[in-house]
């Protein structure tokens, strides 16, 4: 009695070696307690309860509990009256109503409970035996847990990963952070550590990657930043990010071991994970892998909810939403030895939510009685007052030094290393590694991965922390993790988040840092790059406008991100700001403005802006007005307006002459070539192309600034029929745009090359490529992209017999410039609609061929198509008229065919002339013999320009007209026999299906 420090010497010798004999752990923990060691007193418990469940399986008895509960309270526990069971009535009535155990116990045992989720469990060991019996090829598993904060996403997880592991699959977790947008984190944060342990020759999964894969992982994930990787800095762009983190999953799901991974609390997620998941989700990896993704659905990011929102609607995957646990099956947790009063009062509270019930059943019943219930749904912020309230009266019972730990810890993030805590606490690794032992002895944080790596128990838990600290307080530590970060040499882009929150308006050294992470990320998580320089020029306030590159940096980033609208008014706002004489900025400013107003589909504003800034020429240097000339070029091609892409582009070429600039003169010139060739000046085309080949070595080829040149080389060569050169050149150009990130062309590229292999015969890689100028179209936000890649698309399905799939595309399209009429006028390219018109025609619709064809050609003629396809689409309109019944009208575009054909250009404007004349005399049923001539002559010449899916089409045409001649039958038959070979081999199964029919209809009819 009053001698507890006497005691407290003695005691810790005898409980050392009787570590089981409760009575005397508890003299101790109440002898600490009385002499204000509670921390300390906590701790014993703590070993105590460990130990008696490592030997004997059991939790200490209910003295040792009330005891410890008493210490979390702050009671009274000196042994007197109140332990004797004496007073007034012989009863002590507790301060808290008694719960069913200790906090640390209570969690203990949720976190080897689960209870009421049997349905989702089912849905979880049906997925895992589908991944773990999947064969090899087999499609990724996608998972969706949706539920509101606190319902249970992570306990879900943490079973599914379990269950997994007892598979023998391999189980990988991350998570999105509160409070911290680095790019990519619930990726990094789950596959990094793995990977780092895994780099150990032969066992690294990294090394069945190719080089360029690597380059691209390397940019996100610091497990890959070695010397294997190139020298100096790595750059990256998404759109081959996403396809190099496929790859990577695969092969760590593939080998026969199989892949769960796991991605929680995705409503916190970054612009970046959010399309990373979009992508894997369109594009699951062939590999035995399971995708879980959990999230808040009332927080979740726009672009995460649209791509999760398609899934749903494709059937892709399947969604588990988590509702509140019944009364029943909560009472199973919480409520032991509770009043059946009090436990009503507690679940009406808590509706039913498992983690607002735990931090509940610390609240007195007076204040529960008072508390109205919690609807997570409606909470606005990420923890209800209430839980947050008791939260932070857990923390309380804590030392002076975990406290801080706990709210240093908060500052850095979901999980964090015992290292940092202790510089950014300014305290010694002892007492911060002591404080941490306290903390995870309350189960406030938990050890996880390598030895000193910890993580709060749960996000809320870290936000209440968070919120609960003062706001000065919370400036200074994220300043002084900030300084901790930059003396152990960590990125600009790691420190960001940190000094965004802790600089002060005018600190320009935090702004250029913020500045330098924006560029650093601007690659490959745009939106993150936007978002940073942005705070950049915030804390620079007025003194931005003195910075009109931090104002170019971020409209940059939001068009790259594919926010064009906010990126156009952006420049628009940076260039008030240029003075008069800032040619170079002005001129960059411009092209980039007026780039943003075409992607937007508006040709006429960029064409004035340009045209405007061209106007201006003094101070001009000739680079800038070649500049300007190219761009005006480049547009007046996109809008097929041919002649005047001729005038910019020769005014371009001598302006890149002038200024003597390799890199602008090799663009001017493949623009001329381009415009040359659009107008059916073949000889000049040819002319310029080959003066271009010749000085764009292969050193120039490889060099970032020539991508440009690349692209119109590939548009240009397939115009002229030159279609494996113009892949090679395409093929060049995608490798620049994944080695530096240039996501502006990737459409373009990527619907070249989808139009070389159609016409090649070569579907599935066609296929492919339109599906990558969509899919590229998507992250740069061009409607007008996305309508041209989409119509590529339909065209490629409709060649593979996927009519569905075309006709689908075809009515989004449709739908897309209806709405586009509605609003304005939407640019949008000829050889688009005349692929819709086509389209109309093979759905029994000539009228709206006839209209749509003639509408995208800019009238009879079909001038704004380039000179070399006229012939296609006079042909297509001949067609359409002998659907009509209209010979005369038929015979008259068949007529316009030939007149539209130049000596000089392509040999297959002959076979589409001549196969236009096959169906012509087909139709007029008197002719056989000239048809047959004809269709035979369009086969040949289509077959020595190898276009076999045209040449399968001319031959069917031959072959029924064959027929028509019984001494012919049997040629009749092998033209036909022909046909379905060459496009059954590629893939054009309807085309296929047509000549077997044609083919069964002749051989199957009498002969005369």
């Amino acid at each position: 009695m009053g001698n507890h420090a006497a005691v407290v010497g003695r005691l810790p010798d005898l409980v050392a070696e009787h570590p089981l004999v409760e009575p005397l752990a508890a003299a101790l923990m109440r002898a600490l307690h009385i002499g204000g060691r509670g921390p300390e007193a906590l701790a014993c418990f703590a070993a105590l309860r460990e130990r008696l469940a490592e030997e004997l399986g059991t939790d200490p008895g209910p003295e040792v509990r009330r005891l410890h509960q008493a210490i979390l309270r702050g009671e009274d526990t000196a042994p007197g009256r109140a332990d004797r069971g004496e007073g007034s009535g012989g009863t002590r009535r507790p301060a808290v109503p008694a719960t069913v155990g200790t906090l640390p116990e209570m969690r203990s045992r949720l976190s080897g409970l689960l209870v009421g989720r049997a349905e989702e469990v089912a849905m979880f060991d049906r997925a895992l035996k589908d991944v773990a019996t999947s064969e090899p090829g087999t499609r990724a598993h996608v998972v969706e847990l949706a539920g509101e904060p606190g319902i249970g996403k992570t306990r879900l997880l943490a079973e599914l990963g379990e269950r997994a592991r007892q598979r023998g699959l391999l189980v990988l977790a991350g998570r999105s952070v509160q409070f911290d947008q680095a790019p990519y984190g619930a990726f990094v944060d789950a596959l990094d550590d793995h990977l780092a342990s895994a780099m150990v020759p032969g066992g690294n999964p990294v090394d069945a990657l190719p080089k360029a894969a690597l380059r691209q992982l390397g940019a996100v994930f610091p497990a890959l930043w070695d010397d294997r990787l190139a020298a100096g800095p790595v750059r990256a762009e998404r759109y081959w990010l996403h396809r190099a983190v496929r790859s990577l999953l695969e092969v760590m799901g593939g080998g026969g071991q199989g892949l769960v991974l796991s991605l929680d609390d995705l409503h916190w997620a970054d612009d970046a994970t959010a399309e990373l998941i979009d992508h894997l989700i369109r594009h699951p990896p062939k590999a035995p892998v399971l995708l879980a993704l959990a999230h808040r659905p009332r927080q979740i990011p726009p672009r995460l909810s649209a791509a999760l929102a398609r899934a749903r609607a494709d059937s892709r995957m399947s969604q588990v939403g988590l509702g509140p646990l019944s009364s029943t099956d909560a009472a199973r947790l919480f409520a032991g030895d509770m009043g059946p009063g009090r436990w009503r009062q507690l679940y009406e509270v808590s509706g039913g939510n498992p983690f607002y019930l735990e931090a509940l059943t610390r609240m007195p019943s007076e204040q529960l009685a008072a508390a109205i219930p919690l609807d997570p749904s409606a909470s606005v912020r990420d923890v209800p007052r209430p839980v947050r309230d008791s939260l932070l009266a857990e923390l309380q019972t804590l030392s002076d030094p975990a406290r801080l730990s706990a709210r240093v810890a908060a500052v850095l993030g979901d999980s964090f290393a015992a290292t940092m805590v202790a510089a950014v606490a300014g305290s010694d690794q002892a007492r911060t590694l002591a404080a941490l032992d306290e903390l995870t002895a309350h189960d406030v944080v938990r050890p996880v991965g390598a030895p000193g790596q910890f993580r709060f128990r749960h996000p809320l838990v870290r936000a209440a922390v968070y919120e609960g600290a003062g706001a000065g307080w919370l400036i200074s530590a994220h300043g002084r993790a900030a300084e901790c970060l930059a003396a152990r040499g960590a990125s600009s882009a790691a420190r960001a988040s940190h000094v965004q929150r802790s600089a002060h308006p005018g600190d320009e050294k935090a702004a250029d840092l913020l500045a330098r992470a924006g560029r650093d990320v601007l690659t490959i998580a745009p939106a993150t790059a936007a978002h940073w320089t942005g705070e950049a020029l915030r804390l620079l306030g007025d003194d931005g406008r003195l910075r009109p590159e931090l104002w170019f940096q971020r409209a940059s980033a939001l068009g790259a991100a594919g926010r064009l609208r906010e990126s156009r008014d952006l420049l628009r706002a940076t260039a008030s700001l240029l003075p008069a004489q800032a040619g170079d900025m002005r001129v960059r400013v411009a092209v980039a403005q007026a780039t943003m107003e075409w992607m937007l589909g508006g040709y006429q504003q960029a064409m004035r802006l340009l045209l405007r800034e061209l106007e201006d020429r003094d101070g001009r240097s000739e680079h800038n007005i070649a500049e300007l000339e190219m761009a005006l070029a480049a547009i007046s091609q996109r809008t097929d307006e041919f002649s005047t892409a001729v005038r910019w582009s020769e005014q371009a070429l001598v302006s890149a002459e002038r200024a003597g600039d390799p890199t602008r003169l090799a663009l001017a010139r493949g623009l001329l070539a381009l415009a040359y060739a659009s107008v059916g000046e073949h000889a000049r085309s040819r002319s310029h192309l080959s003066q271009l080949l010749e000085t764009l070595g292969a050193a120039q080829s490889e060099q970032p600034e020539y991508i440009d040149a690349l692209s119109v080389i590939g548009w240009t060569e397939l115009l002229q029929g030159r279609y494996d050169s113009a892949l090679q050149h395409l093929d060049q150009g995608l490798e620049l745009s994944r080695r530096t990130g240039n996501s502006l062309l990737l459409s373009d590229l990527f619907a070249a090359s989808a139009h070389a292999h159609l016409l090649l015969g070569r579907l599935d890689d066609a296929s492919r490529c339109a599906e990558e100028a969509l899919e590229a179209a998507s992250f740069v936000g061009s409607e007008e992209a996305s309508l041209f890649a989409s119509a590529v698309l339909a065209a490629t399905r409709l060649w593979q017999g996927d009519y569905a799939t075309a006709n689908s595309i075809f009515e989004k399209l449709v739908a897309s410039l209806h709405t586009a009429d509605d609003s304005g006028p939407l640019q949008v390219r000829s050889v688009a609609l005349g692929i819709l018109g086509q389209s109309m025609l093979f759905n029994g619709d000539p009228d709206g061929c006839v209209r749509m064809v003639t509408r995208a050609g800019g009238g009879p003629d079909l001038l704004r198509f380039e000179a070399s396809t006229r012939t296609l689409w006079f042909g297509l309109l001949t067609s359409a008229e002998l659907a009509r019944g209209d010979l005369v009208a038929a015979g008259s575009w068949a007529d316009r065919a030939a007149a539209s054909v130049s000596p000089d250009g392509p040999h297959h404007q002959r076979a589409f002339i001549a196969l236009s004349r096959a169906e012509l005399h087909l139709a007029r049923q008197d002719t056989a013999v000239v048809a047959a001539r004809f269709a035979q002559e369009a086969a040949e010449v289509f077959s020595a320009c190898r276009m076999p899916l045209y040449e399968a089409i001319a031959r069917i045409k031959a072959g029924v007209a064959l027929a028509a001649s019984p001494e012919r039958r049997t040629d009749a038959l092998a033209q036909l026999e022909q046909s379905q070979a060459l496009s059954g081999t590629r893939g054009a199964h309807g085309l296929s299906a047509l000549a077997e029919a044609e083919y069964r209809r002749i051989a199957d009819s009498p002969v005369p």
